[in-house]
């Protein structure tokens, strides 16, 4: 039941009750009054029956009282009047000569009780009532009763009974009642139309403020409120309509604001602009703190351990792989796997980095000829980082739940994927130019910042693990002539020859660094004394068959090694370096072209060891 019904009911039933209320206190008063005013005219008409009667007795005319008591009767309209003697007074007097006793037990119980009893009768073409009064034996006032009769003080000496009709004060309250119903109804009718007009604008705008909030509540700010009928709901109306237009503008345009901060506009908005607002500002609200931590982070292997921290915890992701192309360097790198990745990338060409778009294996089976995980799906997206970095991000599915599921987060995937794009270009930047300080950019070896840095850090460690290094150290044999001879684009050319020489002898472990011009330092990871010298020699005959080109012609080079072994030699690492190149300088005393092992003889040679 509406509002409005409520009212409408409430004012219906308190007014019913106030006029039924009416009606029965109405009623009730006239018939107390008419039965008052009858009790009140037979009191009276029983106090001059008995002066008169007092009045016969003492004039001795009392065989005249029955014409007394008919124009009593007569004058005061009374159906009927009788005196009953009470026992004292027959037994005194007599019964009198129109028998003068009780003549009902009314009588007789008013003689003994001395109290008046009266009663109505009903009937509906009249009322009539019955009232019997007492007459009290008192020796005080005027006449004395004791005077006459032989009786106590109090006691009864008779009963006057009447019956009256009081139909015509039944018919008076009947229609003062009527009146009063009729007075009521229109005073009643008046004041719920008086109320109603007084309400039905407030009643008419409440409703109105409920559609409204109920459309507000759905995300629809753009009802109005209506039904103003007077000046003070106009001017609510007014007020509450001027502040949901500014709810209206202000929220559209956080909406638009908010979402712009969003890098990714494919997810579906509600059509409540405050769920959007608030849904986006939680986003907004995670990327934030997200961005804050990635740039604080060290390497771009702790912002990658970020990313899949963001899809374990908050997308509750349990088997995905994060893979790292870059285009310019042709490098494909697994940055972080969950489980193992089950994709061979490094041995193919990645489909999803080819087409630049989503490869969905739900959509096609075997969307991708690298992927061999049976009975399982695969969603692999590829993120532009920048043009030369991709990042790819393979997701293992199992059912078709779990595949609709990485669906719907994908752009929340890719937000967090492009807020840490900055701080991954960063990382890598950073790393390419430490890699550029420490690599020698012709050679692509490392060069002696990297070797300053890796005789503090790494030697210690390979001190106390008992880890030995060979040492060479590299030098091409009458470099300058070439330079002098051909220029300095073919010299580089013999640089970036030997240092390809000298990266295809040794193995991944071993350490090449330029060590400046044409002199290369090698550290042979735990190599045996006796693999040094053959490792220097492979090195030497490998780059004496080399063809250096140079103005059409082509011409052969050769090039000196010294060695030392390390700790062996020297637990100083620099000293040992030292030693292989006092071992490259007898080389090249000993007519070049050849392979020199360090020994303690040489140090006792004034020219090269007096340093030490």
């Amino acid at each position: 039941m509406e509002s409005r019904q409520k009212v409408i009911t409430a004012l219906v039933i308190i007014f019913s009750i106030f006029f039924i209320s009416m009606i029965i206190s109405t009623a009730v008063n006239f018939r107390e009054y008419g039965v008052k005013t009858a009790e009140n005219k037979a009191n009276l008409t029983a106090e001059i029956v008995k002066i008169g009667l007092t009045s016969h007795m003492v004039n001795g005319i009392m065989n005249q009282r029955d014409y007394f008591l008919n124009q009593i009767g007569s004058v005061e309209k009374i159906n009927q009047l009788w005196i009953a003697r009470s026992p004292t007074v027959i037994e005194q007097y007599g019964e009198g000569h129109n028998n003068e006793t009780p003549r009902d037990k009314i009588d007789t119980e008013v003689l003994k009780s001395g109290e008046t009893k009266s009663f109505t009768t009903e009937t509906p073409s009249q009322s009539m009532m019955r009232v019997s009064i007492p007459f009290v034996a008192t020796e005080y006032g005027t006449p004395n009763c004791m005077a006459c009769h032989k009786a106590k003080e109090g006691e009864v000496l008779g009963v006057v009974s009447m019956v009256m009709d009081i139909t015509e004060i039944r018919t008076s309250s009947l229609k003062t009642v009527l009146y009063n119903m009729a007075i009521t109804i229109i005073t009643i009718i008046f004041v719920f139309i008086v109320i109603t007009r007084f309400i039905k604008p407030f009643v008419s705008i409440f409703y109105s403020i409920r559609d409204v909030m109920q459309n507000a509540y759905r995300g629809d700010y753009s009802v109005r409120i209506k039904g103003h009928h007077n000046k003070e709901s106009k001017t609510v109306a007014d007020m509450l309509n001027s502040m949901l237009e500014k709810l209206q503008h202000t929220f559209e345009e956080l909406d638009k604001k908010v979402y712009v901060f969003i890098k990714n506009k494919n997810y579906v908005k509600e059509p409540d602009p405050l769920v959007n607002i608030n849904s986006t500002i939680e986003r907004l609200s995670d990327i934030y703190k997200f961005k804050q931590t990635i740039e604080n982070d060290k390497e771009l292997e702790d912002i990658y351990n970020r990313i899949a921290s963001v899809l374990k915890d908050r997308f509750k992701l349990d088997d995905f792989t994060m893979i790292e192309i870059d285009t310019m360097n042709k490098i494909k790198k697994i940055v972080y796997t969950e489980e193992e990745c089950h994709c061979q990338v490094l041995n193919g060409e990645c489909r999803a980095d080819r087409i630049h778009a989503s490869v969905d294996s739900s959509i096609f089976k075997n969307s991708c000829e690298l992927y061999k995980l049976e009975a399982t799906e695969y969603i692999c997206t590829p993120y532009t980082i920048s043009n030369e970095l991709t990042l790819v991000l393979t997701i293992v599915t199992r059912d078709e739940k779990t595949t609709e599921y990485v669906r719907s987060i994908t752009s929340d995937i890719e937000d967090y994927i492009t807020t840490a794009r900055p701080a991954i270009i960063s990382k890598k930047l950073m790393q390419t130019l430490n890699k550029m300080a420490r690599v020698d950019q012709l050679t692509d070896m490392y060069n002696r910042k990297f070797l300053d840095e890796f005789a503090d850090v790494s030697i210690p460690q390979a001190v106390r693990a008992g880890t030995s290094y060979g040492v060479l150290m590299v030098d091409i044999d009458y470099f300058k002539m070439i330079n002098d001879n051909y220029g300095h684009d073919v010299g580089d050319e013999a640089i970036r020859i030997i240092s390809g020489v000298i990266k295809k002898s040794i193995r991944k472990a071993d350490i090449a660094i330029r060590y400046g011009g044409e002199e290369f330092l090698v550290l042979l990871y735990n190599c045996e004394a006796n693999n040094i010298v053959q490792i220097a020699n492979s090195i030497r005959t490998e780059f004496s068959k080399q063809k250096i080109y140079a103005n059409g012609e082509s011409f052969s080079k050769t090039l000196s090694v010294g060695c030392s072994s390390f700790p062996k030699d020297s637990e100083s690492i620099w000293k040992c370096i030292k030693f292989a190149d006092i071992s490259l300088y007898q080389a090249k005393e000993g007519g070049r072209n050849q392979v020199v092992a360090f020994n303690e003889d040489m140090l006792n040679n004034t020219e090269v060891g007096e340093s030490f």
